[in-house]
């Protein structure tokens, strides 16, 4: 059981904008590093794209358990210092036989460790001020541990003070969490809720096997991990200040979904242009769906589609983890295609529920009013 004290305990601002940021920085840096180290494992297996579905899909399948709601404190940094230990391991043995194997479970381990952090944050980013700089901070972070993974003697140095850190600073923070309830009713979400983070764990996952539009702009590895990294980390920022600056209504705030589905569906369609401009397009408008639905505003009575959380689960697994391995397995035959159909997939299915909830509004409209 997690520790309780019945006087409510609240973390100084300094420490939760921290955790803030190692919070991101965690999820960043496990997106670039886990893509990266199974590329450079040499496995065959789904195009070394293995270590990160594990990784995601655990992430999925833990977040909001009874486990990571329930557990003490304790367990969140100790997980958080194993994948720093893990990582350390990683560079010591990379060149041996059961280096693939280890690096599976080490992206179990820091897959579990982000479930625990994502189900026991009772903040939104979004919500601690009108600038919501973590995110970009956190990029840095993740950016700079990445390009001096060689740098000195001992290989991943920089990640591995990187990653301890950010475990201390999440347990001091969780510590300080007196108003978690006692039980957790797992994941309560809409369809389009699910459809906008998969295009974006897609992007992240594929930017090692130069998806197409890496391909076609002629991107050098630095140049693809940065832009990824400021699509993800950067434009939330500019949409939550945006957003935060405009003074919007409840009802336009509740656009913001179909918002979403439109740049999905549209991203989708660019993919079957030929030229620059498309293949910027393509890449431009998912993440611009991720921005929106990062900083939309949270309400209570927010629509729950999807009320089973298991139903949930499944769904986020089939749409961004599953999807992630069928691109491995047919990017070797297909190429940049692979990675095409897996877009214009959540593409036609984001386009699907758009003309669902026009419908849905229209029958409304016309049973009301008659």
């Amino acid at each position: 059981m997690f520790d309780h004290n019945p006087v409510a305990r609240k973390a100084p601002m300094t420490l939760v904008h921290a955790g803030e940021v190692a919070h991101w920085a965690v999820v960043l840096f496990g997106w670039i590093w886990m893509g990266e180290q199974g590329m450079l494992s040499g496995s065959p297996v789904v195009s070394g794209l293995l270590p990160v579905v594990v990784w995601w899909a655990v992430r999925l399948i833990c977040r909001g358990s009874s486990w990571a709601f329930q557990c003490h404190s304790l367990m969140l940094g100790l997980l958080g210092l194993v994948t720093a230990m893990g990582v350390w391991i990683w560079g010591l043995m990379a060149s041996r036989s059961l280096s693939q194997e280890w690096l599976l479970v080490l992206a179990v381990v820091w897959g579990a460790w982000i479930a625990l952090i994502e189900t026991r944050t009772r903040r939104s980013t979004f919500q601690l001020g009108k600038i919501a700089w973590h995110p970009v901070v956190a990029a840095a972070l993740a950016i700079f541990a990445w390009q001096t993974s060689d740098t000195f003697s001992i290989a991943h140095l920089v990640a591995i003070v990187l990653l301890a850190m950010c475990s201390f600073l999440l347990y001091l923070n969780d510590r300080f969490n007196s108003e978690r309830k006692q039980n957790c009713h797992g994941i309560r979400t809409s369809f389009q809720s699910l459809l906008v983070p998969s295009a974006m764990g897609l992007m992240m996952g594929s930017l090692w096997l130069n998806n197409a539009w890496c391909v076609a702009m002629d991107l050098q590895t630095d140049q693809m991990v940065m832009i990824h990294l400021s699509l993800m980390a950067g434009l939330p920022t500019l949409a939550s200040y945006l957003i935060l600056s405009t003074k919007f209504t409840y009802s336009s705030y509740a656009l913001i979904f179909p918002v979403c589905l439109a740049l999905l569906s549209f991203g989708a369609v660019a993919l079957l242009g030929d030229g620059f401009a498309f293949e910027v397009l393509a890449m431009l408008l998912p993440s611009l769906a991720w921005a929106l639905h990062c900083s939309r505003p949270r309400f209570r009575n927010e629509t729950v589609e999807i009320a089973l959380p298991w139903l949930a689960k499944c769904l986020a697994l089939l749409l961004g983890p599953a999807l992630l391995l069928w691109v491995g397995i047919l990017s070797p035959v297909q190429g940049p295609m692979a990675t095409k159909f897996a877009f214009a997939l959540l593409g036609t299915l984001a386009f699907l529920k758009l003309l669902h909830l026009w419908w849905r509004e229209q029958f409304l409209k016309t049973h009301l009013s008659g």
